[in-house]
């Protein structure tokens, strides 16, 4: 627990990372406000939204390496995330007769299906951004 207080104490010190977690933050609730459920602009502010979290998170990396790691981890999340989304879907489905089970089953298959479906594409745009760039740039 104290190295990720230090990590986060360590990485709130820039200058940068609490403006473009709060701009994130800002385009999520924007994004959630005027909805997302087949609404483009929603959909949009959404993965804006997760872009700028997680670039707030890798902005200090100078290395296009480690972009590269990033974009490998992403694209290979999406459809780990998918499989688990529907393995727990099918469980909850069989098996999901008790009221607690259900609910637990049903949460990690959403949790899962929003990190395969919004959080790996956001994150892979921003490495391969980072990594193009910090390629280009050497």
């Amino acid at each position: 627990m104290t190295q990720i207080v230090a990590y986060l104490n360590k990485q709130f010190s820039r200058t940068l990372t609490a403006p473009l977690l709060g701009v994130g933050v800002a385009f999520m609730l924007i994004a959630f406000f005027i909805g997302i459920s087949d609404n483009p602009p929603g959909v949009g502010l959404a993965y804006l939204g997760l872009a700028c979290l997680c670039f707030s998170m890798v902005h200090h990396w100078r290395s296009a390496r480690d972009f590269w790691t990033l974009l490998a981890v992403s694209v290979i999340s999406f459809p780990v995330m998918v499989l688990i989304y529907n393995m727990f879907d099918t469980i909850n489905a069989k098996i999901g007769m008790i009221p607690v089970l259900n609910q637990l089953l049903g949460g990690i298959a959403i949790i899962s299906f929003a990190g395969g479906v919004l959080v790996a594409p956001a994150v892979a745009l921003v490495a391969l951004l980072g990594g193009i760039f910090y390629l280009i740039k050497k």
